[in-house]
């Protein structure tokens, strides 16, 4: 199980990254970028992805991921805190986190020893 507390402290250690609130919720963005929202259930996040690895999660384990009918157009998916394995959260708030952050950062970031894990 993976808390709210634990998404934005997860989020806010990713560079450039602020908390904005989006509708009443946290929003985690990169200059203005949407990567992630802890929605007000306190067990869905909503998480930037790309179409392929949305795919691929929700078909995986439709459990843990999940893809509204209003997310059709989007690339993002729903991941249910409570379900998701910590570590698997970790790297998919990095992974979504980089699809935002401007190419240079995301180097920088990889360059420290950070690198992105994609499974």
């Amino acid at each position: 199980m993976v808390t709210a507390d634990e998404i934005r402290s997860i989020a806010l250690s990713l560079p450039e990254t602020e908390e904005q609130d989006h509708w009443e919720k946290p929003s985690f963005r990169v200059r203005s970028k949407i990567y992630a929202v802890i929605q007000p259930d306190g067990v869905s996040l909503v998480i930037k992805t790309t179409k392929e690895d949305r795919a691929a999660y929700t078909t995986m384990d439709s459990d843990v991921y999940q893809m509204p009918d209003s997310f059709q157009n989007l690339a993002f998916m729903i991941v249910r805190m409570d379900r998701v394995h910590p570590e698997e959260c970790r790297n998919m708030l990095t992974l979504a986190w980089s699809l935002v952050a401007p190419k240079k950062v995301v180097k920088a970031f990889n360059e420290k020893g950070q690198e992105l894990k994609q499974d």
